[in-house]
Parts: C-alpha cells; structure tokens; sequence
C-alpha cells in the first residue's frame, strides 16, 4: 500500500501549521480534511488557511463548493481519493490535514459507500424510530450494531439493511497510514480558543457572516454549519447581545474541542504529539522514520501515546 500521514486535532490546536510544515519537508501536498472549508466564502469563520498559507504548501478540497449546497461525507471520500492518487503519482507525499474526524477517517479506514437510490418515504419511516427499534431490527437480521452509534449513523445501516445490501460492510483501507494527533492540555486548549476567537472577530467573522447571509446564504445553511455560524446568525438576527453572542459561542467551542478529543481519543494508528513540547521536530521525525520505510505497526508501537492528560 502507498504511504499517507495525516494530521488530525482540536480547532486551536495548530495542526494546519503543522501540516504546512511537514509539507514543506518531505515534497508533500495537502488534502485538507474539513467539513466547513470546502465552501467559497466561509474563511475567517472556519479558521481557512490564507492565500498567503496556502502558497507555502499545495492545498487540496478548499473553496469547491459554494454555500447553500449540500455535501457529505461520501462525496468528501471521492475527491479525496482523486486528490491523494494525483499527489502520489508525482511522486509527493500526500498530508490529510483537519479536524473533521469523520472526514478522515472514512478515507483512511475505507469505509465502503455505495451509490443508493434515495426513498424519501423510506428514510421518512425509518428517522422516525426510535434506536432501541432501530437496534432491534438490526438484530434481528443479524446485524451487530453499536450501542454507541448515532441515531443518524443507525438509520442509514437500517437503510441499507431494507435495501437488501450489507448495513455493516467491511472497511476497505486503499492506504497505509499514521495519524499526528494535535491536542493541548485542557487549560492551554481553552486560552488558545479564547486568543483565537477574538482575532478572528476582530479581522471582521461577523461581517463575513453578514455578506453571506446578503449574498443569498440561508438561514438553514448556516446554523446546520454549527457554531460559529449559528451563534452569528443568531446575533445578526438580533436574538442576542453581542456579549451573550461572544460568550455563548466561545463556550460551545471549549465543548466542541472536548468532543474532539474523546473523537480522536478512539482513532487507529494515532501518535499524540507532545504540545507542550518541540512537537513539529517529533512529527517530522516520526515521518522521516515512517517515510524512508518503516511501517505504521513499527511507529505506532515506538511512539504511540494514548491522549491522557
């Protein structure tokens, strides 16, 4: 299998740095691994890398849809798929870089989509279970379903199931891989997020919103994008102060970054860098060793951390 790193963590956590960094290295590219960035428009409000960022390494999947349209996970596998091959037939190393755990993960461990045809009425009767029906059809049919899985994630294997096809296919990796986890101790994490946000509203994040919501971005649009699209809509349509707007958003942005890590605390072949530390000399040693031959079972078992504070 070819080789491909990726580079995964909380927001406010550096990692697209890191993977600029990295890329400059070893003649690599970047797959950038975000559900937010992929749209034109949304920049300081998803944290996007610079044009001046992006000149410094070769980015992939940034600004190729516009707002308003729908995009998933399978679709973001696709084009990732199409952008690593391109990178490894020249010869480049290809670095999946972001924090959209799903993202990643559906490309590094292959999870098998399939094209379906889409029954409204189907998917309609099957939303309204409950999981412990959706759990119990499972069953008994077979199929083995995770307590912990989402009602969402839940519905769609039951989907799969009435349609006659596997609910639980087997992954189908196409690559060999290691991930560099990017997490700071909670109290560092917090102080960061906080610097962040006010940079990021002071370099005018309500005002970008603002020309969003003018240029036709709905309402739906942006609060399904979370966070901080959602708190701004809300502020913009004046259903908070300013001072709730700020605390609330940076308040739920703390929660998100903890839910990252419990994320990330589950993924496969991970090495959690040491932040507190010189971590881009340790992740560009790892990938030195990684890159001149050395397999993802031999570096996980030399440097693997398990994520505990």
């Amino acid at each position: 299998m070819e080789k491909i790193i990726t580079v995964v963590g909380t927001t406010a956590s550096g990692k697209s740095d890191l993977g600029i960094y990295l890329a400059q290295k070893f003649n690599g590219e970047i797959v950038s691994c975000d559900s937010r960035q992929v749209y034109k428009g949304l920049d300081l409000g998803t944290g996007k890398v610079t044009p001046e960022e992006q000149k410094l390494a070769v980015h992939h999947l940034i600004d190729i849809i516009e707002p308003n349209e729908k995009f998933s996970s399978a679709q973001f596998q696709k084009l990732a798929y199409k952008s690593i091959n391109d990178i490894l037939a020249r010869n480049k190393t290809p670095f999946l870089v972001g924090g959209t755990g799903l993202y990643s993960r559906a490309v590094v461990e292959g999870f098998p989509f399939e094209e379906e045809e889409f029954n409204p009425e189907v998917r309609s009767e099957i939303n309204a279970l409950t999981k412990e029906q959706m759990l119990a059809e499972l069953a008994a049919a077979g199929e083995i379903a995770d307590n912990g899985l989402s009602p969402r994630h839940l519905a769609r294997r039951v989907e799969k199931l009435r349609s006659g096809k596997n609910a639980a296919a087997e992954n189908q990796p196409l690559y060999e891989y290691i991930q560099l986890v990017c997490v700071y101790p909670r109290e560092i994490l917090n102080a960061r997020i906080e610097e962040r946000l006010d940079k990021r509203l002071n370099l005018g994040m309500v005002e970008e919103i603002k020309s969003l919501k003018e240029r036709g971005a709905t309402n739906e649009f942006l609060n399904g994008l979370g966070l901080e699209y959602r708190h701004t809509n809300a502020y913009l349509n004046g259903e908070k102060s300013y001072e709730d707007y700020r605390s609330d958003l940076c308040r739920d942005i703390k929660h998100f970054a903890k839910r990252q890590k419990t994320w990330f605390k589950k993924e496969k072949n991970a090495i959690w860098l040491d932040m507190t530390g010189n971590y881009c000399s340790q992740a560009e040693e790892i990938c030195q060793i990684y890159l001149n031959g050395a397999s993802a079972k031999q570096i996980i078992e030399k440097y693997s951390i398990d994520g505990e504070e």
